[in-house]
């Protein structure tokens, strides 16, 4: 069977995008690190409405009130078709011990903790479907 290629591309509303946030665990954060581009993998959870991920000591230095991208989709490899969702915000580090217990008890068991959380609250949320041009 001949693998599909996209050829257009749709809007997400702001709804499905944040229903694709929401229903994958892993992404990748950008953000600038030494004046320069950096981009992470991260698992991330959604907890009232922001997103929350565990990070190491480095990240939490060079990303405390950092104006972040946070990027999430599911392309198929083979088809190339799928969605993308770019979520544009300011990354905070959270230290205050209720509000970190508050986050901790939202994230996926399987995300080790160090007590070293960054909140992103969602500022710009973008998000597209790539389609194949023959469903269009």
């Amino acid at each position: 069977m001949p693998a599909h290629r996209a050829g257009e591309t749709r809007e997400l509303s702001v709804e499905d995008s944040l229903d694709l946030l929401r229903s994958v665990r892993f992404g990748r954060i950008a953000f600038s690190r030494h004046a320069l581009p950096t981009i992470r993998p991260v698992h991330h959870t959604i907890v009232d409405g922001c997103i929350v991920i565990a990070a190491d000591p480095a990240m939490i230095r060079t990303l405390h009130r950092q104006v972040v991208a946070y990027e999430v989709d599911t392309i198929d490899l083979q088809t190339h078709l799928g969605r993308c969702v770019i979520i544009t915000g300011v990354a905070d580090t959270v230290t205050e011990p209720q509000e970190l217990a508050h986050y901790q008890r939202g994230m996926q068991p399987d995300v080790i903790l160090d007590n070293q959380l960054i909140v992103i609250n969602p500022d710009i949320i973008t998000g597209i479907e790539y389609i194949d041009s023959d469903s269009a």
